[in-house]
């Protein structure tokens, strides 16, 4: 049995690079399990025993033998059990309850946002593009990026001077669209800011990597 904590079953340049960012920020050892998606390997019964969706990232909590899936979730879960390691807001603080909306954005509003873009730009082949989409997409993303600049005004990270949990999930994403956060002088600081930690240049490392 592993004297880690944890095992993230994951694939670099997905949702699991907000994981690996986290564990790594915060120094939490951890076992990595490859799943190869270009190979079908997350669609597998023995993958699908884990995660019936049949998605990465899943995080197993090895001791208990509980298995987490979806990104915001597992983030969640690493920060209540690692409150001493990073920032995280009274619970009965009018500050958590920001700290909640940032989250709820994150996963619900700025991800879906940013992956349309991603895909519509970049991974489709061209001829499955829409321009429409993109379109809305990016016009989408300026309402995005004024929230978060009001976040993040005079501040490092989204809720202060530290790192807290919604910021391993909105950086990143917004490394995703690159292209558009340049428009944005504030987001374009707090990603350059992001990029010099240490734990994103293990994360960004990895996915140089894979793709060779």
């Amino acid at each position: 049995m592993s004297s880690n904590p944890f095992r993230l079953y994951e694939c670099p340049a997905t949702r699991s690079d907000r994981i690996k960012f986290m564990l790594e920020e915060l120094c939490i050892p951890y076992d990595l399990k490859l799943i190869d998606l270009a190979n079908g390997e997350h669609k597998t019964p023995e993958f699908l025993k884990i995660n019936p969706y049949g998605a990465v990232p899943v995080l197993e909590d090895i001791e208990k033998k509980l298995f987490i899936s979806e990104s915001g979730a597992i983030c969640e879960y690493i920060a209540m059990k690692y409150k001493h390691k990073l920032y995280f807001p009274n619970e009965k603080s009018d500050e958590f309850i920001r700290y909640k909306e940032l989250m709820y954005f994150a996963v619900s509003s700025l991800d879906p946002i940013c992956l349309t873009i991603l895909h519509q730009a970049k991974s489709l082949a061209p001829e499955n593009r829409s321009v429409y989409l993109l379109e809305d997409a990016i016009k989408k993303f300026s309402y995005c990026a004024q929230f978060l600049e009001h976040a993040l005004k005079d501040k490092t990270y989204v809720l202060g001077s530290n790192i807290s949990t919604p910021d391993f999930i909105i950086a990143a994403t917004l490394i995703w669209v690159k292209e558009e956060v340049a428009k944005h002088p504030i987001l374009q600081k707090y990603i350059e800011n992001i990029l010099k930690l240490p734990s994103m240049m293990k994360v960004r490392n990895d996915i140089k990597n894979r793709i060779k």
